[in-house]
C-alpha cells in the first residue's frame, strides 16, 4: 500500500472513531488528524472502557491477557472479527505452503514444565502426522532434540513450524531448523489484535497492511524515530471495532523499513524483553509466565488487581507485587499460594518461596518507561 493510501486510511480510521466512540468525540469536528490521536496502552483502556466499548449484537469472544506490562486486560472480539482475522492468518500459512485444511499440531506451554509432556507431544506428531507444528521456539526446540535423541522419524507430511509469542534465538532456530528440515516461521501477534506480521520462508516478518498499521516511536516522547531506527511498536487495528486499539502501544520494540522489492514493509523484532528466572545449573525463559491465564484472570476479576509484577530476588525467593487492590492479607496469602504452586510446576522446583507486597504503583523502567511484569535481580 502506497504511502498516501495508507494515510487516507489513517484519516478516515481517525474520522470514525471520532463518530462512534465517546472517549474520541472530543477530537470531532476539530480538524484533528490521526496522529493527534492520544498513544494508549491497557491502563488507559481499562480506565475508560464504558466510553470504548461498542454494543455488538450477538455473544462476544472474551479471554485475557497480562500483555507486556503486567496489567489484567480483558480481550474482547465479535465472531465477524475473530473470523477476519483468523482467515488473515491462514493466508499467511499459505504462502508458506500450508495446507487451507493442513493437519496443526499445537504445542502447550506444560511440554516446557515436564519432560513427559515432550515424549507425548513426540508420539503425537508421529500419529497425526501434521503439516504444521505451532508452539514457542523453545519447545518447538525442546521437541527437535527429543525427537533427535530417541530417532523419531520426522513427518513427510510436515512443510514448516510456526513460533509465536517468543524472541527465536539463533542457536535454537539453526537446530530446530536441521533436525525438522523445514523452516520455522515467526508469527508476530497480540491477544488483543492477533496478527501483525508473519515472516515467509526468507525469514522476514512482513507487516499485514491489511489488518493494521504500525508506528516506531521513542518510548519515552513518544514522538516518531527516524527512519529505520529503533523504537517502540504502536499498532492501530483496522480490524477491532468491537473495542478500538488505535495507536496501541505494543511494549515491544522495534524498526520498519520497506522491503526494496514489494515496497511492503518489513519489521524487524528487538529480544530487549528476554529474560529469564535463573536457578542454579539452569534458566528458564519469563516467556513461560505468559500463559498463566486463569492466574490473570482470578487476579483481575476476584482480587481486582490492577497491575502486578513479580520479582526473583534470588534463586528460590519471590516477591509478588500487587498494585490497585484492596484485597485482604487472606486473599493476598491465597494469591502467593496459587503463583507459588503453579511456579513450581513451570519451574520443576519444590524450593520457591513467595512473598506478596502490596504498592500503590509499581514504578516504570526508566530506560523504556515500562513496567515490566518480571525483574531478576539475579545476576
Amino acid at each position: 500500500m502506497t504511502a498516501s493510501l495508507m494515510l487516507e486510511r489513517l484519516e478516515r480510521a481517525a474520522a470514525k472513531a471520532a463518530e462512534q466512540y465517546p472517549f474520541y468525540r472530543r477530537f470531532q469536528g476539530t480538524g484533528a488528524t490521526f496522529q493527534d490521536l492520544p498513544v494508549m496502552d491497557k491502563a488507559t483502556i481499562n480506565a475508560n472502557r464504558e466510553m470504548l466499548e461498542l454494543p455488538v449484537q450477538g455473544p462476544l469472544i472474551i479471554s485475557h491477557t497480562s500483555g507486556s506490562t503486567g496489567t489484567p486486560f480483558l480481550c474482547v472480539k465479535t465472531r465477524e472479527e475473530q473470523r477476519a482475522l483468523g482467515l488473515a492468518i491462514q493466508r499467511s500459512r499459505r504462502r508458506a505452503g500450508v495446507p487451507t485444511n493442513g493437519r496443526m499440531l499445537l504445542l502447550g506451554n506444560a511440554l516446557l514444565a515436564d519432560q513427559r509432556m515432550v515424549t507425548l507431544y513426540g508420539n503425537r506428531m508421529m500419529q497425526e502426522k501434521p503439516h504444521l507444528i505451532q508452539g514457542r521456539c523453545s519447545g518447538l526446540y525442546e521437541l527437535a532434540m527429543h525427537a533427535e535423541r530417541n530417532g523419531l522419524p520426522i513427518p513427510e507430511s510436515l512443510v514448516a513450524l510456526q513460533n509465536w509469542g517468543e524472541y527465536a534465538q539463533p542457536g535454537q532456530r539453526r537446530e530446530i531448523e536441521r533436525i525438522f528440515g523445514v523452516p520455522m516461521l515467526d508469527y508476530y501477534g497480540m491477544e488483543e489484535i492477533w496478527l501483525i506480521a508473519f515472516a515467509g520462508v526468507d525469514g522476514s516478518l512482513r507487516i499485514d497492511e491489511s489488518l493494521v498499521y504500525v508506528e516506531v516511536l521513542d518510548p519515552i516522547t513518544l514522538q516518531p524515530v527516524p527512519d529505520d531506527e529503533t523504537g517502540e511498536l504502536v499498532v492501530t487495528s483496522f480490524v477491532m471495532n468491537s473495542l478500538p486499539f488505535l495507536r496501541y502501544r505494543t511494549g515491544d520494540m522495534g524498526r520498519v523499513a520497506r522491503d526494496e522489492g514489494s515496497g511492503g514493509p518489513i519489521l524487524t523484532l528487538m529480544p530487549f524483553r528476554q529474560s529469564s528466572i535463573k536457578l542454579p545449573g539452569r534458566e528458564v525463559q519469563t516467556a513461560v509466565l505468559r500463559y498463566l491465564d486463569g492466574f490473570y484472570k482470578w487476579l483481575a476479576t476476584d482480587l481486582g488487581v490492577r497491575q502486578f509484577q513479580l520479582v526473583q530476588e534470588s534463586h528460590y525467593a519471590f516477591r509478588l507485587r500487587i498494585a490497585g487492590s484492596r484485597s485482604s492479607d487472606a486473599e493476598l496469602r491465597e494469591a502467593a499460594d496459587k503463583l507459588a504452586n503453579l511456579l513450581k510446576k513451570v519451574l520443576l522446583s519444590e524450593e520457591l518461596q513467595i512473598a506478596v507486597e502490596h504498592v500503590e504503583v509499581i514504578q516504570p523502567d526508566p530506560v523504556s518507561g515500562k513496567c515490566h511484569p518480571f525483574v531478576s535481580y539475579v545476576s
